[in-house]
């Protein structure tokens, strides 16, 4: 292998996971259309003191994806939308080395072509054709190099909403990362926006990659970052000093949680 392919590898990987360690800084943004009121409206708080939804992770969809696993078709609601952005967020997030083309083929099923998606798809095909070029990659539990619970982070905003048009939803997420030792919680957010073509697919997503359009309509990327200690192998459970420590410096404004949050 040469050493410019060596290097290439060595800088996607680091972008991918590494990159989960910073801390992302609130930004102003210009005013986005409201969502539609749900059934949602009398909402009361959870434990950590936001509001908790009747909207359940896993739940939404009518059928499976080819990947087995991923809940499509959905009725068009902002609710559904909602449910798809949960379902949908470990398509963006896990990188398995053994699993990576069944997950690539899900993402290019539910995607609305575009710039976005090979931004998307860039860091991960590269880690994953490392594997055939002979680059030993550190992995847990069976190909793993990042994998996302959606339920350990549990929350949820809703940017902008038109019902079987479009919406861009922000999940915040729980993720085991690969590191020196034991695997590495962390909490992150993604955001997509999902267009209607007969169900939600993504459009676009933030990805850190000439995506300033959709940064531009959100009130901030949403907290991200590593936990700041040892790694345990676990995720934490989501608790007030977590929280503050996430959303030091940023806006909870509009966060709500899945009914099914783990708590």
């Amino acid at each position: 292998m040469s050493t410019k392919w060596k290097a290439l590898i060595a800088i996607v990987a680091v972008a991918v996971i590494v990159a989960v360690a910073i801390v992302l800084i609130n930004r102003p943004t210009e005013q986005v259309a409201q969502p539609e009121p749900t059934a949602d409206s009398g909402m009361v708080a959870g434990k950590l003191g936001f509001p908790v939804s009747k909207i359940s992770i896993g739940e939404g969809g009518t059928k499976t994806a080819a990947d087995g696993k991923t809940p499509i078709g959905y009725n068009g609601t902002c609710d559904s939308a909602v449910q798809a952005a949960a379902n949908y967020t470990p398509l963006l997030v896990d990188v398995n080395l053994e699993t990576w083309e069944t997950q690539k083929a899900t993402i290019n099923s539910l995607a609305v072509p575009g710039p976005w998606l090979e931004s998307v798809l860039l860091p991960f095909s590269v880690i994953a054709d490392s594997k055939t070029q002979g680059t030993a990659l550190k992995t847990f539990d069976g190909g793993w190099m990042e994998q996302s619970d959606v339920k350990a982070g549990g929350l949820y905003r809703t940017v902008s909403c038109e019902a079987k048009k479009t919406a861009v939803v922000q999940v915040f997420f729980g993720a085991l990362g690969v590191s020196d030792s034991q695997p590495q919680g962390y909490f992150g957010t993604r955001t997509m926006e999902l267009t209607w073509k007969g169900d939600w697919k993504i459009s676009n997503a933030v990805t850190g990659i000439n995506d300033a359009d959709l940064v531009s309509r959100l009130k901030d990327k949403g907290p991200t970052g590593g936990l700041g200690v040892p790694p345990t192998g676990k995720i934490p459970p989501l608790d007030e000093q977590i929280v503050a420590r996430y959303f030091k410096d940023l806006t909870k404004e509009g966060w709500v949680e899945y009914a099914n949050a783990t708590r």
